[in-house]
Order: C-alpha cells, then structure tokens, then sequence
C-alpha cells in the first residue's frame, strides 16, 4: 500500500465436482484475477460485500471509513464512493428496484442508496448497530440485524420502511 491507498484484490476460486479436484497444480485454490488502488484512508477495515450482476458492480462497505464503493468490474475501477454510510457493515443487492441498503452501525440506521443516482435517498432508524442484511424477493423485504439491539428490523424495499422488528 502506498500513498493512504488501499488496494482490492480479486480472486477468482476453480470450480470442480469433487474435493480431491479442488486445488490447481500449483497447490492453490484461488486464482488472482486483478489488483488496484481504491481511494481511501489507509488501514481502515472493509465488512461485506455485494453484487449488481446486471451491471456488473460490486458494492463494498468501508465500515472504518464511513463510505461505500461502487466498483465497476468490467474496468476495474471505482465509479462511486457512497458518503454518509457512517460504519457502513451490511450492504444488500435489490435488482429490481436498482437501490442498495447499508447497515450503518454509528448512526444506527439503514442506508437506501438509489444506484442510479449513486447517492443516500433516505434513512431508517434501527435498534442498535445493524450489521449483516439479507433480502427476501419473493416478499420485497430485507431483513436486517441489528447486533446490539438483539432484533431483527424487516424493511418494505417497495416502500422503503420498517414494517416490524
């Protein structure tokens, strides 16, 4: 790392039927596939990680830095740095609303990011600390933890509210 950069590696794992089949010849189970500098404050710790596999981006939480990226994986680049993501943890896919949630533990809310304006649009207050999320599609809820409040707050992504906890 250099210059308060940090740098993403992508690594790729080799598909098999079977264990003994796993590994390559040279004894590893990954392949590197690409390495580049993110703009970001050094030494500070990245949490989940995420998918638009219709535009081929991957959403990655900061949480140390407060922020979120947005990297395009066809180029191997940042296209957006999400602000206002204050210890960004969780961050989950919605394809066909085109908008992301963060789990921010500082400010203890949920985080909609509209990925077409590559912005926070709006804010759910949670318990305490929301940290890993996971989306139902077939009911249009995600489903958040919030760690320290020990509940569970279920979002309307159709209406981007909480509905129960």
């Amino acid at each position: 790392m250099r210059d308060a950069k940090e740098c993403l590696v992508v690594y790729c794992r080799f598909p098999s039927g079977n264990e003994r089949n796993r590994t390559r010849p040279d004894g590893t189970t990954l392949k590197k596939i690409t390495a580049f500098d993110l703009p970001v404050p050094a030494g500070k710790r990245f949490d989940y990680l995420t998918i638009d596999d219709d535009d081929q981006y991957l959403i990655s939480a900061h949480l140390a830095a407060g922020q979120t990226y947005v990297i395009d994986l066809r180029a191997n680049r940042v296209v957006a740095v999400v602000t206002d993501t204050p210890g960004v943890e969780g961050v989950e896919y919605v394809p066909e609303l085109k908008k992301f949630y963060t789990s921010n533990a500082h400010d203890d809310t949920i985080g909609v990011v509209d990925l077409k304006l590559m912005k926070v649009i709006k804010k759910l207050k949670t318990e305490s600390k929301p940290d890993g999320s996971t989306y139902a599609a077939p009911f249009h809820k995600l489903y958040v933890s919030d760690e320290r409040g020990k509940a569970e707050a279920i979002v309307d992504v159709q209406k981007d509210e909480i509905v129960g906890t």
